[in-house]
């Protein structure tokens, strides 16, 4: 009996639920620095010299419209046949990291 394959099943929703984790702690962590960031504003203080508020936000913004168009070319899945079992597997565990986490 070969238990390759179902290693490899099994790592996919670990990867997923791994990966899951780290977004959702990510996405925490950049919305406590933004919140951060406006209080300092507020407050008149300043993180780093001649850095403010609206300088990150243009500066990020900048950044997300410029590299957006890069986004399909990396997600490609190719044809039908590319959404397998593992793909799928991992797709539940990153959902249920994002969820759960």
């Amino acid at each position: 009996m070969d238990v390759s394959g179902y290693i490899i099943l099994a790592i996919a929703l670990i990867d997923g639920l791994l990966f899951g984790l780290a977004i959702k702690k990510g996405i925490v962590s950049a919305i406590l620095l933004i919140i951060a960031f406006v209080l300092a504003s507020y407050a008149g203080l300043s993180f780093v010299p001649n850095v403010s508020f609206s300088k990150v936000y243009t500066y990020a913004k900048t950044f997300f419209i410029d590299n957006i168009s890069k986004a399909p070319g990396l997600v490609s899945l190719g044809h039908v046949g590319s959404v397998t079992l593992v793909l799928v597997l991992f797709l539940i565990g990153l959902g249920v990291g994002i969820w759960k986490g």
